[in-house]
C-alpha cells in the first residue's frame, strides 16, 4: 500500500530535483518554473498527509499569491522570477535526503555515538559538540535524534547505580552539547537551509564569500560552548561521579565518517572546477553521489562488487526512491516560507524604509543589532524564522548603507539563527531534542540553553558595536 501511494509524489519529487539540477546548470527561467509547477503539484496530492504546522504555512502562501496577484502587487513574471528560490529548497532536501539515509544504515555512526558517552565530563562535553556538529552535516535533525536517544538509554541504563543528581546533570550537559553543536552548523555548511536561505536572497552573496568567516565563527562559538560548560560544571558532584573509561582510542570507529566527509569535500570541489554550478549547488549535487558511494561501501562488506551494486539498486528502486514523499512537512513547510518571505518583500516599500531609517539616523551596527534581536525574539513568539529571515535579509540587502556589505549581513543573520534553533522552544531541533530525553522543549530551549543563546548574541551585538 505504501509503494502504491507514494510512487507518484516521489516522482514529482525526483523529476523537481533533475529540473532545479538542470536550471542551476543552464539558468533556464523554463525548467525552474517546470520545478515550481511539480512542487504545487505536490503539494495538492500530499496536502492531507501535511501535518498542521504545513498546511497553515501552505494555504497561507497560496491566499498571499493570490491576495497580491489580485492587487496587482505583485505579476507572474515576478512569480516566475522566484520559481527557482523555492523549488531550490526541494532539490536542497531531496539531496540530504539520500546522505541521511546513509548515515542511517552506517555501523560506524552508532558505534561513534555509543563511544563518546565513555569519556569523562568536559571531554564528553567537546567530543559530543563535534560529534553532533560532524554528524549534523551528514544526516540532519537524523544527528540529534540519534545521539539523543543513545543518551537517554545510557542514562536510563544507569538509573539504579548511579546518583540522581549525576544522571540528572549529565542530561543537561549531554543535550547542551549536542544541541550547540548541531546548532553551529549554520555558520558555514552549504547542506544547511540558512545559508541556502541567505545566498538566494542577498545579491552578489556566494557561499564561497562566507565560508571562511563562518568556519572562525564556529570555532569561537563552540570553545565558548566548551568554556561555558566548564564554568557551570555542578563540582559540588564530582566526588559522586563513577570511573569511566576515557579512552580516546575508543573514538577509532568514526574513521569512516571523516572519510566521507572528505569524499563530500573532493567531489565538490571536482563539480565546482569542471561545472558551470555555483558552490553551495555544487556541494549538494556532491551529496548524492557521495551516498551511493557510502551505500555500495556498506553492502560491500556483506559480499562482492557485484552483490553490493545489486543490493544498491534494490535498496534505491525499492526502499529509497518511496521514501522521498515522507519528506512532505519539510519540503512543503520550507518552500512555502520562502514563498511567503520572497512575496513580503516583492511588496516592502525599502525606499520608505530607508528614509525612515536616516530621519532617525541608525547607524548600520545598531540597524544590525536591531534585526538580529527582531528576528530572535520573534522566534520566541512563534514567528516563522524562515519568512522573517527571508524578510530582514532581502530588505538590509537593500538598504543605502548596507549595500556593500552582503557578508556582514549574512554573518549577522547566520549567528542569529544559530541561537534561535538552540533555544526557541518551537524550533524543531529544540523539539527533537527535548523528546528524545522527555523534558519539555521550554526546559531544553530556555532553561538548559537560554543563557548560552542570549550570551552570543550580546557578544555579536558587542563585536558591531566597537568593530562597525
Amino acid at each position: 500500500m505504501f509503494k502504491h501511494t507514494s510512487w507518484f509524489s516521489s516522482l514529482c519529487l525526483l523529476l523537481i530535483f533533475f529540473s532545479t539540477l538542470t536550471t542551476e546548470w543552464t539558468q533556464l527561467q523554463g525548467t525552474a518554473i517546470f520545478a515550481a509547477c511539480l512542487l504545487a503539484l505536490f503539494t495538492c496530492i500530499e496536502f492531507k498527509a501535511l501535518d498542521l504546522t504545513s498546511k497553515i504555512i501552505a494555504a497561507l502562501a497560496f491566499m498571499l499569491t493570490a491576495t497580491l496577484l489580485a492587487m496587482g502587487k505583485v505579476s507572474m513574471a515576478d512569480l516566475g522570477a522566484m520559481c527557482a528560490s523555492v523549488s531550490f529548497f526541494a532539490f536542497f532536501l531531496i539531496a540530504l535526503s539520500l546522505l541521511k539515509e546513509a548515515a542511517l544504515t552506517s555501523q560506524s555512526v552508532n558505534l561513534t555515538g555509543q563511544a563518546l558517552l565513555q569519556q569523562q565530563a568536559v571531554k564528553r562535553y567537546a567530543l559530543l559538540t563535534f560529534a553532533s556538529h560532524l554528524l549534523g552535516i551528514l544526516m540532519s535533525m537524523g544527528a540529534i535524534n540519534l545521539l539523543g536517544t543513545m543518551i537517554h538509554r545510557s542514562l536510563q541504563g544507569n538509573k539504579t547505580t548511579i546518583d540522581p543528581r549525576i544522571n540528572s546533570a549529565r542530561q543537561r550537559r549531554m543535550m547542551q552539547a549536542t544541541i550547540r553543536g548541531f546548532c553551529s552548523i549554520p555558520l558555514w555548511a552549504p547542506t544547511t537551509v540558512t545559508i541556502t536561505l541567505l545566498v538566494t536572497t542577498i545579491p552578489n552573496l556566494a557561499w564561497w564569500d562566507i565560508m571562511p568567516y563562518g568556519l572562525y565563527l564556529t570555532a569561537i562559538i563552540l570553545l565558548f560552548g566548551v568554556l561555558l560548560d566548564y564554568i557551570q560544571a555542578p563540582t559540588y558532584l564530582r566526588h559522586l561521579v563513577p570511573s569511566m573509561t576515557n579512552k580516546l582510542a575508543d573514538l577509532k570507529v568514526c574513521y569512516p565518517i571523516l572519510l566521507v566527509v572528505l569524499g563530500l569535500v573532493v567531489v565538490s570541489a571536482a563539480l565546482m572546477l569542471t561545472s558551470p554550478l555555483r558552490a553551495i549547488s555544487a556541494v549538494l549535487m556532491s551529496a548524492p553521489i557521495v551516498s551511493l558511494i557510502w551505500i555500495i561501501a556498506q553492502y560491500r562488506r556483506q559480499g562482492d562488487i557485484f552483490t553490493a551494486l545489486t543490493l544498491t539498486k534494490q535498496r534505491f528502486t525499492q526502499d529509497i526512491f518511496f521514501k522521498l514523499s515522507l519528506q512532505r512537512n519539510e519540503i512543503v513547510f520550507f518552500a512555502s516560507s520562502v514563498l511567503i518571505g520572497r512575496l513580503l518583500l516583492a511588496v516592502l516599500d525599502v525606499d520608505w524604509v530607508a528614509q525612515q531609517l536616516a530621519y532617525l539616523n541608525i547607524t548600520p551596527a545598531v540597524l544590525l543589532i536591531l534585526a538580529s534581536w527582531f528576528i530572535f525574539i520573534g522566534s520566541m513568539l512563534y514567528i516563522n524564522t524562515m519568512i522573517s529571515v527571508t524578510l530582514v535579509a532581502g530588505a538590509l540587502a537593500q538598504l543605502p548603507d548596507l549595500q556593500t556589505m552582503p557578508v556582514t549581513i549574512a554573518l549577522v543573520m547566520m549567528v542569529t539563527w544559530t541561537a534561535v534553533i538552540g533555544s526557541a522552544p518551537s524550533a524543531t531541533s529544540v523539539r527533537i531534542a527535548a523528546k528524545t530525553v522527555e523534558v519539555s522543549p521550554l526546559q531544553l530551549g530556555i532553561k538548559w540553553n537560554g543563557l548560552y543563546s542570549i550570551l552570543v548574541l550580546v557578544i555579536l551585538d558587542c563585536y558591531l558595536l566597537l568593530f562597525m
